[in-house]
């Protein structure tokens, strides 16, 4: 075979093969993320079940709040992303130039605790907005209504074990808020165990309704939807450099940690080593 024929074999041969997909090896991260799970210190109740948090304005709460942002601030963030919808972008920066330049006081939840606290001690500009409802896409609430499909199917027992799971982590954790410090309680919430934990109740949940009526995997549609939409507005609120620091309900530290770790776009970090006194995982 000549050396021109073995050339164009060669090119038919490239035409016909698939091109190859880019590893994530050839495209180097462009940012770091550290995602912090957290509590919910104002007590919304939008939850199975809830912890009842103190008040964190309790003068023994703030010193441990400043002893939280003080770990926080070792690693520097350039972004501060929260969980609030970009609806309330606007309102978010008012708050944050009133509290950040001592008009007004932080109010007691963890947005602007943590995420308004961190931002302000590092001269940042404020906050992103990135929370999604993930129900844009439902018209009916009664089709993501697992307690009524588990009452229709008769999944008592199922329902039960979820509910008994759920309240029993929920019990652990207000005992370790009860008799412990708050990074005591962020510890807990960003452990592998209490992740894993997490998971398993969103599949049990997933679980509820049946093939014809899958009212659980319906809900999960929507949650898995919701978490999607939020690392997306934290993506596109990342600049190459960043380093974004993600203040958020510790539920959503699966999913956003995954896709975050899965996109290639972040070099993750560990939330506890941050949190921990010797913050092993710090530069």
């Amino acid at each position: 075979m000549t050396l021109a024929r073995r050339a164009v074999v060669r090119l038919m041969l490239a035409c016909l093969l698939p091109a190859p997909i880019a590893s994530a090896e050839t495209t180097p991260p462009i940012a770091d993320l550290l995602f912090v799970g957290s509590y919910h210190m104002g007590n919304p109740g939008r939850d199975v079940a809830n912890l009842d948090a103190d008040d964190v304005t309790a003068p023994a709460r703030q010193r441990q709040i400043r002893d939280v942002v003080d770990r926080l601030l070792r690693y520097q963030p350039t972004r501060v992303v929260v969980e609030r919808h970009p609806q309330r972008q606007a309102e978010l920066d008012a708050r944050f130039q009133a509290t950040c330049h001592g008009d007004a006081p932080y109010a007691a939840d963890e947005v602007e605790q943590l995420g308004m606290r961190t931002a302000c001690a590092l001269g940042l500009t404020g906050v992103v907005a990135v929370d999604s409802s993930g129900l844009d896409s439902i018209d009916d609430p009664s089709t993501i209504d697992y307690a009524a499909a588990a009452r229709r199917h008769d999944q008592h027992a199922l329902y039960d074990a979820f509910l008994q799971d759920v309240e029993a982590m929920v019990a652990r954790d207000q005992e370790v808020l009860r008799t412990g410090t708050i990074v005591d309680m962020l510890r807990r919430l960003n452990t592998p165990a209490w992740l894993d934990a997490n998971a398993r109740g969103y599949i049990q949940l997933g679980l509820l309704g049946t093939e014809e009526d899958p009212v659980g995997a319906r809900w999960m549609q929507v949650w898995y939807g919701r978490n999607l939409a939020i690392f997306n507005a934290i993506r596109r609120a990342t600049a190459p450099g960043d380093r974004v620091l993600v203040i958020y309900g510790a539920g959503h530290g699966n999913l956003i940690r995954q896709l975050a770790g899965e996109s290639g776009d972040y070099r993750m970090h560990d939330p506890l080593g941050w949190l921990g006194a010797s913050s092993p995982d710090a530069p």
